[in-house]
């Protein structure tokens, strides 16, 4: 039995005649907005308290639930992910987290590389500023888009706070966005820079 709640919603798997169709031209601030806006799923949530992040249920009946792989390295950090997507289909997928490209990366690959630099002890991501979404801003984007679609993080993060009613959020959004386009950019550098150097 599904659930229709008023104000949140998930778009993928359980459409209503008013969200079907609709997502195709939409902005991506949109899209994440859109998908907190129609019926929750009846799918029984699994939730694992020894994970680095779990989440699931609620909008649309995704979940995503990441742990560190076994052949993660303090160099090299692998992280498991595993859930349920917007279509029912369980899943489960390895992500190497020095390679996740914030402006081409899934919902998975954005919450592994915050729940890792989050970890690690971030100075930006760790700090106690305000932030829209509470501080879980990739994980809602599960509402509005599903778990391996490629998007545009930090076109997102930025659409969602030049429209935003709190200016206080609004910025540490943005500094997030910028903390993680600038470490995506240290990491090409350093790329280039080896490869300059064979």
């Amino acid at each position: 039995m599904i659930g229709i709640s008023f104000g949140r919603a998930g778009m993928f798997g359980y459409q209503t005649p008013y969200t079907a169709g609709k997502v195709s031209g939409m902005s991506l601030r949109d899209r994440y907005y859109f998908g907190h806006a129609g019926i929750y799923s009846d799918r029984p949530v699994h939730v694992y308290k020894d994970a680095l992040y779990t989440t699931g249920g609620g909008e649309n009946g995704q979940e995503l639930h990441l742990n560190y792989d076994e052949s993660s390295t303090e160099d090299n950090p692998v992280i498991k992910a595993w859930g349920i997507d917007s279509y029912g289909n369980d899943y489960e997928e390895l992500i190497y987290v020095n390679k996740v490209n914030p402006r081409n990366a899934t919902v998975a690959e954005m919450k592994a590389l915050e729940a890792h630099l989050k970890k690690q002890g971030d100075s930006v991501l760790t700090a106690r500023i305000s932030r829209l979404g509470g501080g879980n801003f990739i994980g809602e984007a599960l509402s509005g888009f599903d778990v391996h679609e490629k998007i545009d993080f930090i076109q997102l993060l930025h659409e969602v706070a030049d429209k935003a009613m709190e200016p206080d959020a609004a910025a540490g959004t943005r500094l997030d966005a910028d903390r993680f386009l600038y470490l995506w950019m240290s990491k090409e550098k350093e790329l280039m820079e080896a490869v300059a150097n064979i």
